[in-house]
């Protein structure tokens, strides 16, 4: 099926097989744009071509069409819109219109008694085609293809010049999704353009039905340009992509009116289901043959068999989605599908194949492509990758005649262009109610609503296989005329999103008006969540891995809630809630701290372990603790498996403590199912502690495949003294971040309770009382440690021009920000500490309980101080010990300082000295009359 050659003419590449030519560094976007239906006769278009504005709008009056026209002055690259770093343009505001044109010639390749068609893969908004000075066409919508049969008025054997005039309204009654009010929008061409060779008579169109009971894919086939009762048959082809064999039907007609309809059903032997963990498909080709059995088209393309639906399992009393017949619980993000260098368009194809490898690495099954009808291309590594799809048709900002006539052509083009894909499971008609008017207003508008249910029904008309939703919805206003009863919600903050998903969930059911306009009830409809998080889209750009955790754990524990979607797989622009940065580097989410090697996968995969906890128990030492636990089953792992955990973290020292060790339980799950498992029990250390406790689940050879974690944190009811004597030859003296006497920064800050910190170059000085009856036991060492990292001001925040008070960046191992601590002790320097960062991730236990600067946190710094005579002879004196923490002027790039105490950051510790004596310490250490606090000696 897969053949791959280039042929270099010109500015023109003509290309063969759906991934031929994919590294071809000559023409950017070089892969056929369309592998779900493909010629192999065809030349691509993309790359330079000359390109003008037209801010007047003068260009048509003007003649910019005619070759030879003056004025096109400058050089873009197609298909990147004219916003977009790619496109060589970059001009983000303001441009309305711009015009393009380039040479070509046809391929001598494409047959001279074949017809030549231009296609374009999406123009936005308005495109006007000239060839060689004459009108071809016009196409409205900025998401959808169209193309010309430009025969006869192509050049077989010179050069043909193209033009293309682009408008680009951005207008809030036509259909433009987040482009407006939220990012960067894309303006002109950003799909392929290409010609082909077609025949005259040929394949317009086609649909794969597959079933599954019994194995067999329909196929329907519309034929134009045949004439009134000459005989056609259609030939089609398949076998699987992997392994197996090829087979093959015919069917034979006399053709009618135009255009002509074949229907043919292959039966598929020993068939391979399509599944997100197998994605089988089969390739197929399309052969129509005339009267003297001659091949006259043929077009190539591959299925997938599979069907969705809804409807109840077993005996419960509501429904599921199911996929092939059995429950699916749906794991998918919200995915924008925009991009840093080529925003709506991916820079690459390999580009859009990791964006699927990266929702699968992520423990995903889905993607909710949001408001976007995207590349064809994207929605064919959907096919390969076992990725399902929720398609989201772009909304209008405003509600009248002309927006709707609008949204439904752009809805009818798109459904029409994707219903092949077997990785689409559900259309999504509308989003939060954007474009049909107020929310408030909508739920009494009867017309908008009947309108709305007109467009669920238009959806179902063009494609009866899959699942409609009306309205992915946050303001509780569904029809009846949906598949899905779905809702939004971001609550950061676990009593508030409990009790919300608890009341959902209570309020599901036959009969209720819950989630529905005002005079409408529910039915038994699947209930998914299709937007969630903890940080929304003006959440700033902060932590997600708290929320995340927690919020997914919430959602798992209740059966009736058939799946998710988490906003979002990557960050975009300003919006900071990714599973992965926008330029698609990976996050680092601090998990593996408390259990090596787990990331966000273990928590987003078909099989879950829970707690039904906050994120975090907090309690006084010794307390006895009992966890609620439960399970949750959507894998086809036919074992029982075992739930093996354990209890550890640190004390106020910084050691590791292994407070229960491991232990393994046996649990009898069910099979699309939540099971609640008998809770566990243990008792807390008697110490300041903040750990985890470890929840696992482990398959027969105890290889874990599931995992979550419960913060555990231990506060003593009184603070500890801040002078403790531990042992005979040891003292302990704890002081506060903001107990330093002086500082000096590069740039000052304010920080928030718990922690202090300067920007640049500077330090503090503390100035630490020592009671003067130490003297007397000889002290001969100082061990330091504390908690420390670096500080930027805005340097790691992604959209830095975007200012929320609540930035406080994810860790990002891409883009650390350095700095040098030197650590003094009466005005000698005892170490140089390199701090890697100014991190913020799930190790910031105690700054995301704190609601401090979400997550962040720093890394123990600990060291040894020899004291020396003149040291003790301070002590003696009652003169304060001078510590200073320094970034010093020649510290690396990056630079900053923050110290944490015990109500912050990771370690449940204040910065502490612990004074070692060589003979044994007094009973009677005279702390009432020395402070052995920090002295304050001014700013």
């Amino acid at each position: 099926m897969i053949r791959a050659s280039l042929v270099c003419l010109g500015l023109v590449a003509f290309v063969t097989g759906p991934d031929a030519n994919a590294d071809s560094p000559a023409i950017p976007r070089p892969e056929h744009p369309r592998p779900d239906a493909m010629r192999t006769r065809w030349a691509n278009l993309n790359g330079s071509w000359q390109f003008r504005f037209d801010p007047q709008d003068e260009g048509q009056n003007a003649g910019w069409e005619k070759p030879g026209a003056p004025g096109f002055d400058r050089t873009i690259v197609v298909p990147f819109p004219w916003e977009s770093e790619l496109s060589g343009i970059h001009q983000v505001k303001g441009a309305k219109v711009g015009w393009y044109r380039r040479t070509f010639r046809v391929p001598a390749e494409f047959p001279k008694d074949e017809r030549v068609w231009l296609r374009f893969g999406a123009v936005d908004w308005r495109a006007d085609v000239w060839l060689n000075g004459k009108k071809v066409g016009a196409h409205e919508g900025g998401y959808t293809p169209f193309e010309f049969d430009v025969t006869d008025i192509a050049a077989r054997d010179g050069e043909n010049i193209l033009v293309v005039r682009a408008f680009d309204a951005t207008d809030p009654g036509l259909p433009t999704g987040k482009q407006v009010g939220w990012y960067t929008p894309s303006s002109g061409i950003w799909q392929t353009v290409w010609i082909e060779s077609r025949p005259a008579v040929h394949i317009a169109r086609f649909r794969m039905l597959p079933s599954i009971d019994p194995a067999r894919v329909a196929i329907v086939v519309e034929v134009a340009g045949a004439a009134k009762g000459g005989t056609l048959t259609l030939l089609a082809e398949a076998k699987p992509t992997e392994e197996g064999a090829r087979f093959q039907g015919q069917q034979t007609v006399q053709a009618g009116d135009e255009p002509a309809r074949i229907e043919l059903t292959l039966d598929v032997p020993e068939p391979k289901l399509w599944t997100p963990e197998s994605p089988n498909l089969y390739a197929a080709t399309l052969e129509l043959r005339d009267d003297r059995t001659k091949t006259i088209d043929r077009v190539e393309t591959y299925f997938g068999l599979r069907t969705i639906s809804k409807g109840k399992y077993g005996d419960e009393p509501f429904e599921r989605i199911l996929l092939n017949g059995k429950p699916l619980y749906l794991r998918a993000a919200l995915d924008q599908s925009f991009n840093p260098t080529g925003i709506y368009t991916a820079p690459d194809d390999a580009f859009l194949k990791r964006d699927m490898e990266l929702a699968r690495s992520m423990g995903l099954n889905g993607l909710r492509i949001h408001i976007k009808p995207d590349e064809p291309r994207r929605l064919y590594w959907a096919d390969r990758t076992g990725i399902l799809i929720l398609e989201d048709m772009p909304n209008t900002w405003r509600q009248d005649a002309r927006a709707r006539l609008a949204w439904e052509r752009t809805m009818r083009e798109a459904v029409d262009r994707d219903l092949n894909h077997p990785a689409i499971i559900t259309w999504v008609a509308f989003n939060e109610t954007w474009g049909l008017g107020r929310p408030a207003d909508y739920k009494k508008d009867r017309d908008t609503q009947r309108w709305v249910s007109d467009m669920v029904q238009a959806i179902r008309a063009i494609d009866p296989t899959r699942l409609v939703e009306d309205n992915s919805p946050c303001n509780y206003d569904h029809i009846v005329n949906t598949d899905l009863n779905s809702w939004h919600f971001y609550i950061d903050n676990h009593d508030e999103a409990r009790r919300h998903i608890q009341d959902v969930v209570d309020r599901t059911k036959p009969g209720s008006a819950f989630n529905y306009c005002p005079g409408l009830e529910q039915a038994s409809l699947p209930l998914i969540n299709s937007e969630y998080g903890a940080v929304s889209a003006g959440g700033g750009d902060r932590d997600i891995s708290w929320g995340l955790r927690d919020l997914t754990t919430q959602l798992r524990r209740h059966r009736k809630i058939q799946g998710f979607v988490y906003t979002e797989l990557t960050d975009i622009e300003w919006e900071h809630n990714g599973l992965a940065n926008y330029d698609r580097t990976p996050k680092v989410f601090g998990y593996d701290s408390w259990l090596p090697d787990m990331h966000p996968n273990e928590l987003l995969g078909a099989d879950f372990v829970g707690y039904d906890t906050p994120p975090a128990i907090v309690g006084a030492p010794g307390d006895e603790v009992t966890v609620p636990v439960f399970v949750s089953h959507y894998s086809d792992r036919p074992f029982q498996p075992q739930l093996r955990w354990w209890v550890t973290g640190y004390d106020d020292r910084a050691d590791i403590m292994m407070v229960v060790q491991p232990k393994s339980v046996p649990i009898k799950w069910k099979p699309y199912d939540v099971v609640t498992v008998e809770p566990i029990k243990f008792r807390l250390p008697t110490y300041p502690f903040v750990g985890a406790l470890i929840l696992t689940l482990r398959d027969p050879a105890n290889h874990r495949f599931a995992s979550n974690f419960v913060n555990i944190v231990v506060k003593p009811k009184h603070p500890p003294a801040r002078v403790q004597r531990r042992g005979l030859n040891d003292l302990l003296i704890r002081f506060t971040p903001g107990d330093f006497a002086r500082q000096s920064w590069t740039e000052k800050a304010k920080a928030p309770a718990g922690k202090v910190y300067g920007h640049g170059k500077g330090f503090f000085e503390y100035r630490i009382g020592i009671p003067r009856a130490v003297a007397k036991s000889h002290p001969e060492t100082i061990y330091y440690l504390f908690e420390a990292s670096s500080k930027a001001k805005r340097e790691r925040v992604d959209w830095p021009e975007r200012v929320n008070r609540r930035d406080y960046p994810q860790t990002d191992a891409a883009r650390q920000w350095p700095s040098t601590l030197v650590v003094s002790f009466n005005d000698r320097v005892i170490e140089r500490v390199p701090l890697a960062d100014d991190p913020a991730d799930a190790r910031g236990v105690l700054s995301h309980l704190a609601r401090v600067e979400h997550g962040s946190h720093g890394e123990l710094v600990d060291g040894q101080i020899t004291l020396t005579d003149a040291d003790r002879a301070r002590i003696a004196a009652g003169e304060p010990m001078i510590l200073r923490l320094a970034v010093p002027a020649d510290a690396q790039a990056g630079g900053g300082l923050c110290i944490y105490g015990s109500e912050t950051g990771e370690l449940p510790l204040d910065p502490t000295l612990s004074i070692h004596t060589r003979d044994p310490l007094p009973d009677d250490l005279g702390a009432g009359r020395d402070t052995p606090a920090a002295r304050r000696a001014g700013p």
